[in-house]
C-alpha cells in the first residue's frame, strides 16, 4: 500500500507505465509454486538481484519488467518515484531493441492455464464475500507527511454458498429472533483477517491461539421480506509477541426470498500489541488503536482478489 501511494500515483511513473501491461500477484506464490506462471517467474526473477531477506526468509518481492517470451528488461524494489521512472525507462528502451521473435512466446500460454490452480478459481460466486479494511485509530505524535499516519490495508474474507446460509437460522424469524454466527466460522474470519497488516505483511493467528471470538445477532425489524439484525461480539487474539482485542458491532439484511446477503457490515474497534517481522511495527509495540471494517465487495475483478490467507481457508 505505501509503494502505490509513492510511487504508482507519480505522474511520471503514471505516464510510463502506460506502454507497459501491468499486473500484480503475492510473490510467496510465484516462487515456491509449481504452477506453469510460477516457473515463468523464477526463468528470470533472480536477473536484476532483487533478493531480499536470507535463507528460508528470501524474497523475490519487487518490480520487474520482462517481455512475454521471458526476457528479463529491468527490476527494482524501490519507494522511491524517481528509481522507479529510471527502471521504466531502461526497460522499455531494451524492450524496443528486441524483434518481434524475441518478444513473443514461441507457444499460446492460453493453452496452460487450466494447469494454474489459482485461488480467484475458488471465488464464492453464489456465497458471501467480504472486504476487510484495517487501520491504526487514534494516532497521535506522528508528522502528517510521515505515511505511518496514514496507513492501511485492504484484504478479503470468503464464504461459501453453503457456509453463507448458516450465518442465519433455518427457523422462521421474528422480532424475538436471537442467534450466534457458527463459531467455526467467526474463528476462521477472525484469526485469519484480524491481525496488524495496517503497515505490511503479517502472519494470521492459529485456532489455538483464538481465546475469544463469538458474534451474537439480533432481529431489529422485518419488512417486505427482508429480515434487518445487528451483531455484537467480542475477539481476543494472542499469540507470542503480538496481539488484538476488541469489540465487533454490526449491521446485515437477509433476503427471505433470495437467500442473499444484502448487507453484511461489521466494525472491529479495539487495541494491538508487539509485532511481527515485515509489518513495521520496530518502534511502535505498546498498545494502541486499530480498528477493521468488513462490508460486502461489490463484483469487479479487483473484488475477487482472494484473500491473502486463502491457504489456510481448506477449499483446495
Amino acid at each position: 500500500m505505501i509503494a502505490r501511494r509513492s510511487v504508482w500515483t507519480d505522474k511520471q511513473v503514471v505516464a510510463l507505465a502506460k506502454d507497459f501491461v501491468c499486473c500484480a500477484d503475492e510473490v510467496w506464490r510465484l516462487q515456491n509454486l509449481g504452477d506453469p506462471d510460477c516457473v515463468y517467474f523464477r526463468q528470470w526473477c533472480d536477473l536484476g538481484g532483487q533478493l531480499n531477506g536470507d535463507g528460508a526468509q528470501t524474497t523475490r518481492q519487487g518490480t520487474y519488467c520482462v517481455s512475454p517470451s521471458g526476457r528479463f528488461l529491468g527490476s527494482c524494489n524501490s519507494r522511491s518515484p524517481e528509481v522507479m521512472a529510471a527502471m521504466l525507462r531502461t526497460a522499455l528502451a531494451r524492450w524496443k531493441d528486441l524483434d518481434k521473435k524475441s518478444r513473443l512466446l514461441d507457444y499460446d500460454p492460453a493453452d496452460r492455464v487450466k494447469d494454474i490452480n489459482r485461488a480467484e478459481k475458488h471465488y464464492p460466486a453464489d456465497g458471501l464475500v467480504l472486504k476487510v479494511h484495517s487501520r491504526d485509530l487514534n494516532r497521535t505524535g506522528l508528522n502528517p507527511a510521515d505515511w505511518r499516519t496514514h496507513a492501511l490495508n485492504l484484504d478479503f474474507c470468503w464464504f461459501r454458498k453453503e457456509e453463507m446460509q448458516r450465518l442465519v437460522p433455518r427457523d422462521t424469524f421474528t422480532r424475538d429472533t436471537r442467534w450466534d454466527l457458527p463459531d467455526d466460522l467467526v474463528r476462521r474470519s477472525l484469526r485469519l483477517s484480524v491481525k496488524d497488516n495496517v503497515r505490511g505483511q503479517t502472519p494470521p493467528f492459529s485456532n489455538e491461539q483464538v481465546e475469544k471470538a463469538f458474534i451474537k445477532c439480533k432481529v431489529d425489524k422485518i419488512k417486505k421480506g427482508v429480515v434487518y439484525f445487528d451483531m455484537e461480539g467480542e475477539v481476543k487474539l494472542a499469540a507470542e509477541g503480538r496481539g488484538i482485542e476488541g469489540k465487533i458491532r454490526g449491521k446485515g439484511a437477509w433476503n427471505v426470498a433470495t437467500s442473499k446477503f444484502e448487507q453484511f457490515d461489521i466494525v472491529i474497534s479495539g487495541t494491538r500489541t508487539g509485532r511481527t517481522q515485515y509489518n513495521a511495527r520496530e518502534d511502535d509495540t505498546a498498545a494502541a488503536g486499530i480498528g477493521f471494517v468488513f462490508t460486502m465487495a461489490g463484483d469487479k475483478p479487483i473484488d475477487r482478489i482472494a484473500p491473502a490467507e486463502f491457504g489456510s481457508y481448506g477449499w483446495r
